[in-house]
């Protein structure tokens, strides 16, 4: 059959003359790609600017351009993939010498933060804990006012927390204690036959970890953004001793059955009584550094019975239920377990201070 090289545009005739040097010459893969995508591409190459030519084709003369079409496809697509091989099958015979050590390739890990998070949850987990989890864009509502934080209290000043410009009552959340709101919110909610969630379920424990956002300046050991767990649990009959018996297995699940905890009184409004927990800082053992501000003792979370306000603000009866709730910075666990002294370097992803955490546990 004779093809009629007349029907083609001059500029894919003269290409097409050329194709055979230029195959024959490509040195490496990337080259006959470039070739592959101007001849055969799925767009903008010379084969699909000839079958849409066929389209606009008379028909005394498709027959014979459809014909040159699927010879020159051929063509090409057979010239394309025998230059391929040649260039792979060159590559792979190449002189390798079997006596040099391979390359190590760097591998992965999960980032510190997020493992000891993890770990956090876990511990917990064994002890019926469940996940809730909450935005971090937040109300005043429910970052605050739920959690008895009167409009009076220093946290809700524009210099501690940072609200949105054309939202004033919007704010990123400065801590996860919003999440517990919305949980007890939904608990109190009742059924048709005027049973709670709260009471269907007779209790609830649960953790919301996450990040929360804070004006603090950037120091050894504050940033504006961080990384928190909380917890509550909500029962009858809940004390303080409930309240201790859970944090102090779970510091000695963390920190090791070594570590020495204290726990002292402490004010925060969502709770009543309230109190903190310290670890002896394993920096200095207690003798006194920067990092534990010379007092031998870092602290590493606040706590207390659930006020009763706040079970009633959710719509909760606090005189048949009670709770505690507590809330930990992971980072500043972090700091303790790896003996690290300053919390910037969790976020400044250095390589080396990475790979060193994946030995801590």
């Amino acid at each position: 059959m004779n093809l009629r090289f007349d029907l083609l545009p001059s500029d894919i005739a003269e290409a097409h003359q050329q194709f055979e040097g230029w195959i024959s010459t490509a040195r490496d893969v990337n080259e006959v790609n470039r070739l592959k995508g101007v001849f055969t591409g799925r767009k903008a190459s010379h084969l699909t600017t000839l079958t849409e030519l066929l389209k606009q084709t008379p028909k005394e003369s498709k027959s014979d351009l459809g014909a040159l079409i699927n010879h020159l496809k051929i063509t090409w697509e057979t010239a394309l993939s025998l230059r391929l091989d040649q260039l792979i099958s060159k590559n792979s015979t190449s002189s390798i010498d079997l006596t040099l050590t391979p390359p190590v390739i760097p591998l992965g890990a999960v980032h510190p933060i997020q493992r000891l998070e993890a770990q956090i949850v876990s511990v917990f987990r064994s002890l019926g804990y469940h996940v809730e989890e909450g935005p971090e864009v937040e109300t005043e509502e429910n970052n605050f006012d739920g959690l008895n934080i009167t409009p009076s209290h220093p946290a809700r000043r524009s210099s501690d927390t940072f609200y949105f410009q054309n939202h004033p009552h919007l704010l990123l959340r400065t801590h996860t204690s919003p999440v517990q709101v919305r949980v007890l919110k939904r608990l109190s909610q009742k059924n048709k036959e005027g049973v709670s969630l709260l009471e269907s379920l007779e209790g609830i424990r649960f953790l919301s970890p996450g990040r929360v956002y804070r004006k603090d300046e950037i120091d050894p050991t504050h940033s504006p953004m961080f990384q928190q767990v909380e917890g509550m649990l909500i029962g009858k009959n809940i004390g303080l001793h409930h309240l201790k018996g859970t944090l102090s297995y779970a510091m000695k699940a963390l920190l090791g059955a070594e570590a020495d905890v204290r726990f002292r009184p402490g004010y925060f409004p969502f709770v009543e009584p309230g109190c903190e927990v310290d670890v002896r800082c394993p920096l200095c053992k207690g003798q006194g550094c920067r990092v534990c501000k010379s007092s031998g003792w870092i602290e590493i979370l606040g706590a207390g019975l659930v006020h009763p306000q706040v079970l009633s603000h959710a719509g909760i009866d606090p005189t048949v239920w009670s709770g505690f709730a507590f809330g930990m910075g992971i980072e500043r666990i972090a700091m303790i377990i790896s003996e690290c002294p300053d919390l910037r370097l969790f976020f400044e992803n250095d390589v080396r201070f990475l790979q060193s955490m994946r030995e801590v546990r």
